[in-house]
């Protein structure tokens, strides 16, 4: 009786290393951050006081590598204060069409793991300050005041971070994964 019983007890093993192998597989965990590529960045500024809302897009729908960016040059005037707002989208070319995902609700929603970053050359053509907190009461950047001064021509850089556990209050732009990293030449008169 005992060697007949080997044979089943072999199968039993062997079906049980194969469930718990299967099982194994299932519980990997899922990437940290699996993100779509951003091809649209439009910042769009309009004066506090009321007036023409100033609108400039950078725009790389072939994503990286392809051809070259299409760039809006950035024109302000001088001696103003602006309430400004920058989306992210992702565009994805399908034949004849393009399919559109606004990044921006999705950065919003993770605020505690994002963080836009403005970089102005020269230093004092235009002072970004980010108006809007994550949960945490940290700042985003989706939405800023930005003021200007005198009249002078330069570059605003923008850097959107992926700071997940990473993120505080000393964070810069070089804290975390870059999602996007852009620049709009930029004319105050």
């Amino acid at each position: 009786m005992k060697k007949s019983f080997r044979p089943y007890l072999a199968f039993l093993l062997t079906g049980s290393l194969l469930t718990f192998s299967a099982c194994k597989d299932e519980a990997e965990p899922e990437p940290d951050h699996e993100h779509d590529v951003v091809t649209t960045v439009t910042l769009t500024l309009t004066p506090a006081n009321g007036g023409q809302a100033v609108t400039a897009t950078w725009e790389d729908l072939d994503g990286p590598g392809g051809k070259a960016p299409v760039i809006e040059q950035l024109v302000l005037s001088a001696n103003t204060t602006y309430n400004g707002s920058i989306t992210f989208a992702s565009e994805e070319a399908h034949g004849d069409h393009h399919d559109t995902h606004d990044l921006t609700a999705d950065i919003r929603a993770e605020g505690t793991a994002h963080e836009i970053f403005y970089q102005v050359t020269p230093q004092g053509l235009v002072a970004f300050s980010k108006t809007d907190k994550d949960a945490g009461g940290l700042p985003i950047g989706l939405e800023t005041a930005a003021t200007t001064t005198a009249a002078g021509a330069g570059k605003v850089r923008i850097i959107l971070k992926h700071q997940p556990g990473t993120k505080s209050s000393t964070s810069n732009e070089n804290t975390g994964e870059t999602d996007v990293d852009i620049s709009f030449d930029t004319k105050v008169q």
